[in-house]
């Protein structure tokens, strides 16, 4: 039997990605782990304008419709930042989210975290639209099947295009979520959370990981080098090994992994 077999996994992608961005780690998952993924709102060509609807909500409402429930829930990005938010909400109501939602550990890809709010400036929001927009271009460069032979200004132009078509409303509400982790009670969730950082990673850098990691009372960290914001695509073989890691040590009953890499 391997070491992890009955695991199920959910996974989440980020704002303005999509399932696909998940492809390259599947095709290197840990044996014997069953993966399911959630088209969510904020998907790459999903709608324009949503309705004013808690985003935590659909992370809750995509882990209760995996068949048969998701032990572990891997987001990345703005996933990252949803999903603990429905978790520290979960145990602020009194309820363990175990028992809730089934989950016995989280996997957290690129997250984005700051522990106080004056570590948010106004200086800087200029340059938050950017990083949505370099962000978007460095998807597209992963997700071309032609990636070295893929023109910089078509790149660019097809980020900016990609951007638009996501609007104004997602870009908000990703900001407004950035800017309330500081008042996130993380360190009530009390699962075990192993932390993927891309040491290259310019838009959410590894430092938010280690300061949230440090907040977190169950938590492990792997740092990937020479890797960006996308771990699970751009180096998949090492990403899919820091998973099976982390299921072994969770098959092994431990509870307080130790940190890694």
């Amino acid at each position: 039997m391997s070491a992890q077999a009955g695991h199920r996994a959910l996974l989440l992608h980020g704002l303005g990605s999509n399932e696909s961005c998940w492809d390259p780690f599947v095709a290197h998952r840990p044996p014997g782990l069953d993966l399911w993924t959630a088209g969510l709102p904020w998907r790459a060509g999903g709608p324009y304008a949503v309705s004013e609807r808690d985003e935590t909500a659909w992370i809750g409402e995509a882990i209760r419709r995996v068949p048969g429930g998701a032990d572990v829930v891997v987001a990345h990005s703005y996933a990252t930042i949803l999903l603990l938010a429905l978790l520290a909400s979960t145990v602020a109501d009194g309820v363990d989210p175990r028992e809730k939602f089934g989950i016995r550990a989280v996997v957290l890809v690129s997250p984005f975290f700051r522990q106080h709010p004056r570590d948010f400036t106004w200086a800087e929001l200029p340059g938050t639209l950017e990083a949505m927009r370099r962000s978007a271009e460095e998807n597209i460069q992963l997700m071309s099947r032609n990636r070295d032979r893929l023109d910089p200004e078509v790149r660019a132009g097809m980020a900016e295009l990609a951007c638009a078509r996501l609007g104004p409303y997602w870009a908000v509400r990703y900001l407004d979520a950035y800017l309330r982790t500081p008042f996130l009670d993380a360190g009530t969730i009390g699962l075990p959370v192993h932390l993927v950082l891309g040491e290259r990673d310019s838009v959410a850098p590894p430092a938010e990981g280690e300061a949230l990691a440090g907040v977190l009372g169950h938590a492990s960290i792997e740092r990937i080098e020479d890797c960006g914001h996308s771990p699970m695509a751009e180096r998949p073989e090492r990403f899919a090994h820091a998973v099976q890691q982390f299921l072994t040590t969770l098959s092994a009953g431990h509870t307080s992994p130790a940190t890694v890499n």
